[in-house]
């Protein structure tokens, strides 16, 4: 979920994958919406039977449940016999296309559980478990291999299924020719809670220390991660944020429109010029709080008997999982912590110290250069500008997803004011202050606030 975080028949066989179009623009914004997939979770279930013989045995309709999604389908589901539970991903008709989008997402997923960093695991189809090295019917073929996805054939503006199915086999298009091809996954579901902010999980500074600490943990499994389907143009990537003037006239309340138009033009003036001194790597793109799983720990006896003064002991929700990696892109290392920093911060009555929180944790583990500090409070507001804006713009065009799709609007305006009014000097200082004082090893929080006390 771009969050806003942006998260996820008779069968006839194909000879040919859908063709792979031009490299994503704005306008690929509209089509994703267009492509969203329209079809019931019965049909999803019973594709998936046919196309994968999975551990604990068929998918029980009866326990499938739709899930949150930006622009795809996804349901979560149980095995017949109960004991495993999946979640069945419908790719929206645009990154459908894309296979060599698909296989490094399949790789990254892949990368960072080899690594040790939880995530969901996409499992193979029946048809890649036939061939030996390649899925691909000629193996001499240079194109992606996706031994994880089969692709479902719907009719445009239906929905149910259209009574035709493809299996991944080759390059995907059916005899009949179908309106449109839709990958489909099973991923395995991780257990876990949402890091979004709740009764069990508070986005205190302890909390948020360490969330970045997890995210500067990937960044490291990424720094030996490459894949050429990643080398993309992406729109929610945050070094082409400039692009999103094209839908800010959606934007309607002129103080708001006054406050992302400044933001862009701050990127401009400050970040646009340091381009090239950005380092550039593959990047999970997403890491907002309805992509990373926590994991809640109950105080144990010790700990409340211990506790000064005997006082209640709260739980702790320690991450450890992330998820959706639909959004992977070749971008600025920055941007990955931008990202996350700009998410995080929102409901927080103190959104700058919340993203000095969340930053000085990912430094413990992952040290950013001058440069990318001195240009990443201009980032973090660059991507709450591409979220409300984005938002803004998808709810006007699926309005049954409207209330998902403006998440973050009113908290997302509110988090930009409050740091615009800080100004970009205070905001690069707070985090010098927060760093400074994580390496001297005093206490978390509270900290970052002195400058505007002192």
């Amino acid at each position: 979920m771009h969050t806003m975080h942006r998260t996820s028949t008779s069968t006839q066989c194909s000879s040919r994958r859908p063709p792979r179009p031009a490299r994503m623009s704005a306008d690929d914004e509209a089509r994703r919406k267009v492509g969203k997939p329209c079809c019931d979770a019965a049909a999803v279930v019973r594709f998936v039977n046919q196309n994968w013989t999975l551990p604990g045995g068929p998918i029980a309709l009866s326990s499938v449940r739709a899930l949150n999604s930006y622009d795809d389908l996804n349901f979560f589901a149980e095995t017949t016999d109960g004991t495993h539970r999946y979640v069945l991903k419908v790719h929206n008709g645009l990154e459908s296309q894309r296979s060599g989008l698909l296989a490094a997402q399949t790789a990254m997923m892949r990368h960072l559980t080899r690594h040790g960093v939880v995530a969901p695991v996409p499992m193979r189809t029946d048809k890649s478990l036939t061939h030996i090295g390649s899925v691909n019917d000629d193996a001499r073929s240079k194109k992606p291999i996706n031994d994880d996805v089969a692709f479902l054939s719907l009719t445009k503006g239906t929905s149910s299924e259209d009574g035709r199915e493809t299996h991944q086999h080759g390059n995907g298009h059916s005899q009949e020719h179908p309106t449109r091809f839709h990958a489909v996954r099973v991923l395995s579901f991780v257990e876990g809670t949402l890091a979004e902010r709740s009764d069990d999980v508070r986005h205190s500074p302890e909390f948020l220390r360490d969330v970045g600490a997890f995210l500067g943990k990937l960044s490291v499994a990424l720094e030996t991660f490459h894949h050429p389907g990643a080398e993309r143009t992406h729109l929610w990537d945050n070094a082409n944020v400039l692009q999103v003037k094209r839908f800010i006239g959606v934007i309607k309340d002129e103080t708001n429109l006054e406050v992302a138009l400044n933001v862009l033009n701050d990127f401009e003036r400050i970040v646009a010029p340091h381009a090239r001194a950005l380092r550039r790597r593959c990047c999970h793109g997403d890491l907002n709080d309805q992509n990373v799983l926590v994991t809640i720990v109950s105080p144990s006896v010790a700990d409340i008997f211990f506790s000064p003064g005997q006082r209640p002991v709260s739980k702790k929700a320690l991450p450890w999982a992330v998820l959706d990696f639909g959004d992977i892109v070749v971008t600025w290392i920055v941007n990955e912590i931008a990202v996350a920093a700009a998410y995080f911060s929102l409901g927080n009555d103190d959104p700058v110290g919340a993203c000095c929180e969340i930053v000085t944790g990912y430094e413990s583990q992952f040290e950013l250069t001058e440069t990318e500090r001195r240009v990443l409070p201009t980032l973090i507001q660059s991507r709450l500008v591409c979220s409300v804006v984005l938002g803004a713009f998808s709810a006007s065009q699926d309005k049954s997803n409207e209330q998902y799709l403006l998440l973050t609007q009113k908290p997302g305006w509110a988090a930009l004011k409050k740091m615009r009014r800080c100004g970009d000097e205070t905001f690069r200082e707070r985090m010098r202050v927060s760093k400074d004082a994580n390496t001297r090893g005093e206490p978390i929080g509270g900290v970052t606030k002195w400058i505007e006390t002192r």
